[in-house]
């Protein structure tokens, strides 16, 4: 038959996880292994993913299906055949069920990179949030009915969050859904849900309500595990409509009514705000790495059309400029992709603390603010460029880059903008103090390079950072410079970490981009030319292959 993706996708064949030195230099410096399965996944992602995906998001998006041929309600979304099949592979690969059942989120985390698909991902991720929150915070007999149903090798369920609302999106203390005790159990109702993806996929679903009586405000709020199905088998919530959306087509989005359904409390009914946000964060560095998994994609896809596209008596990257180009945003994409491994390891080692949490706890969810923001920034950049370096044929649906943008874009908005990341992490450096334990860490860590130099700029950048953010923090309105504090915290942590995985690896081409991404955006010095040269040399792997 004739139709080889590769004619318009160049990417087609490489490995994303073994072919991609930079990750697999960074999965060493975090001390995490990947096994055969993760291996298979690189390999699987460029051969078969890419383009399933692709065809999903132009031809085959999913339809809700209200009503049954017996006039029952049912509330289903119709997926394609190969868009089922791509999630049963997923499920296959261990994508979830091996951090359920192992008790570890980094194979989740890491494949979040590797996969990067926000759309297909997306279902994954709310997946693992839902059997998280039910290993974590159901009772016994909750868990024993349902928890087994997510990592069932045959047919394993899907979840769904449903958090967001119409009236107050970001702002959880608005929301209107109640939640009612009865001798049954609890009766969810109310029909505000706003953005609520996987409606109509997933079996089950956390659900953020106000318990009858509670107090007004975030104070107020509580945690409910949702099943789609009621005890009588009918459909337990309304699905109103799908939303038509710029991206992320794969995972459909609804808006959800609940009217009497059917819910079982999760965890303590005082810290259902806590428990909602811990189960966010999964979805927080997922959206991080996801973010960093498109851009290095588009960069690829680019670096290789770049390889072998002659202008002007040469390749395109040849000329000094695009190699330029390509250097910068190399160095921007190695520096959200740190943060983001960075983050997830610190969350996987403290996830197992319940409210009231310790420092470790904190110190993750700093990072993770610090993360997120970073990578959907330099992410939605780098997706931008690589269509431009592409040119006219990068704006154009048939070839997979201006995909990878459009569903990059929504890495920021999805849980939490940039001001709602910025406001969380002001009010955690301005109640734990998080920020000291950051500074300390990040001195220890340049006391170990082995080159005298590095150690010297890197100890200037810690001091000065903590003078300026001590000074912002202690002015008389903090919340003006919030993203202010969130980017030097972020671009400093980024870039002491990426120092020292190049001296752990021994890796001068690393180590030239770790110094770039210093000189560019924590020391903001003038660059030698000779020092593009250099890291356009760790570059050539994106040709090989």
């Amino acid at each position: 038959m004739r139709s080889n993706f590769s004619n318009v996708f160049l990417s087609k064949g490489v490995n994303y996880l073994t072919g991609d030195l930079p990750f697999t230099a960074m999965l060493r410096y975090i001390g995490f292994v990947p096994g055969d399965d993760m291996r298979r996944l690189g390999m699987y992602v460029s051969e078969t993913l890419i383009e399933s995906a692709t065809y999903i998001d132009h031809y085959a998006r999913p339809i809700l299906r209200t009503w049954g041929l017996l006039d029952e309600r049912t509330d289903e979304v119709w997926l394609s055949p190969d868009h089922r099949r791509v999630l049963g592979d997923l499920q296959d690969f261990g994508v979830v069920r091996k951090a359920i059942e192992s008790g570890s989120l980094l194979s989740h985390f890491a494949s979040a990179y590797i996969i990067s698909d926000s759309g297909l991902f997306c279902t994954l991720t709310l997946t693992l949030q839902t059997a998280y929150a039910l290993k974590k915070y159901g009772s016994p007999d909750l868990k024993e009915k349902y928890l087994g149903r997510f990592t069932d090798t045959e047919s394993p369920w899907y979840g769904a969050t449903y958090y967001s609302e119409i009236q107050g999106g970001s702002d959880l203390g608005s929301n209107r859904t109640v939640a009612q005790r009865r001798e049954s159990g609890w009766i969810i109702s109310g029909n505000d849900k706003y953005f609520a993806s996987d409606a109509g996929i997933a079996d089950g679903a956390v659900v953020t309500a106000r318990i009858e009586g509670a107090p007004e405000g975030v104070k107020g709020i509580s945690i409910f595990f949702v099943p789609a199905t009621d005890s009588n088998g009918r459909a337990n919530y309304r699905i109103r409509r799908l939303k038509e959306k710029l991206g992320t087509v794969a995972v459909p989005t609804g808006e959800v009514e609940f009217e009497r359904s059917e819910g079982y409390l999760l965890g303590d009914e005082r810290n259902g705000i806590y428990h909602a946000l811990e189960i966010l964060a999964i979805s927080r560095i997922d959206d991080a790495l996801a973010a960093a998994g498109m851009a290095r994609k588009a960069l690829w896809e680019a670096y290789r059309y770049a390889s072998r596209r002659m202008a002007f008596g040469k390749r395109l990257i040849e000329h000094p400029l695009l190699l330029r180009d390509f250097a910068e945003l190399e160095a921007d994409l190695e520096g959200a992709l740190m943060l983001s491994l960075l983050a997830a390891k610190r969350f996987d080692e403290s996830c197992e603390e319940r409210p009231p949490y310790t420092d470790a706890y904190h110190f993750a969810r700093m990072l993770m603010h610090m993360a997120k923001n970073l990578a959907s920034a330099s992410g939605a950049e780098i997706t931008r460029y690589a269509m431009e370096i592409i040119g006219g044929k990068g704006f154009l649906t048939e070839f997979p880059v201006e995909k990878f943008h459009r569903d990059e874009i929504v890495t920021s908005i999805w849980e939490g903008t940039t001001n709602i990341q910025a406001l969380d992490m002001l009010e955690l450096l301005l109640r734990k103090r998080t920020h000291l334990s950051l500074f300390s860490e990040l001195e220890t860590i340049a006391a170990r390079l082995g080159d005298r130099e590095d150690r010297t700029r890197l100890y200037d950048a810690i001091d000065e950072a903590r003078a300026k953010v001590e000074r912002m923090l202690g002015s008389a309105n903090p919340q003006f410079y919030a993203k202010d504090i969130l980017n030097t915290l972020a671009l400093l942590t980024a870039s002491v970490h990426m120092f020292a995985a190049a001296h752990a690896e021994g890796n001068s081409l690393l180590r030239g981009i770790a110094s770039l991404f210093f000189t560019r955006h924590v020391n903001k010095g003038e660059i030698d030319p000779s020092e593009f040269l250099q890291c356009g040399e760790s570059l050539k792997w994106m040709g090989e292959g």
